[in-house]
């Protein structure tokens, strides 16, 4: 039987951490992926009227690109329409449960990928498993409501699929850069947000990376905020006088233009 000698392994030891040590903080072998926002925080002040944060970050060659943005579930809820004697009235109230108060989506290629062998955790089909609906119901109206209340959601610009909108650039080291716009809407709502790249390859996940980004009021969108919440009758006597006072502006420069 072949032994080695004591000071023989020792140094195999020694250069068997270094080896180690050395493809470890190999970039090509420890760099996962990397996502930034600029900005991360987004103020709603008086003239807000929607914003872009610019999407930036790494993935491994040859792997694609998802980002999720994805705001708190709260309750929402909608009046149902009928008809009764011949008109169109509310004939009921629908409470829409887990639904999201922002989604939206962007991938670097050009159709949204999928996973094989197991259900796809974004897209509007995560969504369609995700979103309830509670009242006055048949088993197969779910489906009619979900494409509805996906519909207003749309029209909003709160519910987008933004395919392809994220670029890549040359490979370095192993490693792509990408980089996107994620136009927010101007009827974004104030909260913290999720955002999560997915890396994906030949239909698996290999990794994901987490972020956050916060949309706030400053300024006079803030201090109506404040007001509606702790002095409720304040807050709607003002609402009146500003309605008034808008009426009277929008009439006087109409009535201007009209006169001319």
């Amino acid at each position: 039987m072949l032994r080695m000698a004591g000071g023989a392994r020792k140094w195999c030891g020694v250069f068997g951490i270094l080896a180690l040590a050395l493809a470890l903080s190999s970039p090509s072998a420890a760099a996962g992926p990397e996502l930034n926002l600029l900005p991360n925080t987004v103020d709603i002040g008086t003239f807000y009227d929607g914003a872009t944060v610019v999407i930036k970050g790494t993935i491994p060659q040859g792997t694609n690109a998802v980002v999720e943005v994805v705001g708190s579930e709260a309750a929402v809820h909608l009046l149902r329409k009928g008809r009764r004697a011949g008109l169109w009235m509310s004939v009921g109230e629908i409470e829409v449960t887990h639904a999201p108060s922002l989604y939206m989506l962007l991938s670097s290629s050009p159709k949204i990928p999928e996973l094989t062998g197991k259900e796809t955790p974004w897209g509007y089909a995560a969504l369609s498993r995700q979103v309830k609906f509670r009242g006055k119901l048949t088993a197969g109206e779910q489906g009619k409501f979900f494409d509805e209340f996906m519909g207003l959601k749309k029209d909003e610009l709160l519910y987008r699929l933004l395919p392809g909108a994220l670029k890549t650039g040359a490979p370095r080291e192993g490693q792509v850069a990408i980089s996107g716009k994620l136009p927010l809407p101007a009827k974004v709502p104030r909260g913290q947000y999720q955002v999560r790249l997915a890396v994906v390859k030949d239909g698996r996940l290999l990794a994901q990376k987490d972020t956050s980004l916060t949309v706030k009021m400053v300024g006079f969108p803030a201090w109506l905020f404040t007001m509606a919440q702790q002095q409720g009758a304040l807050y709607g006597v003002l609402a009146v006088v500003i309605a008034i006072v808008t009426g009277f502006i929008m009439g006087v420069l109409f009535k201007g233009k009209t006169e001319h």
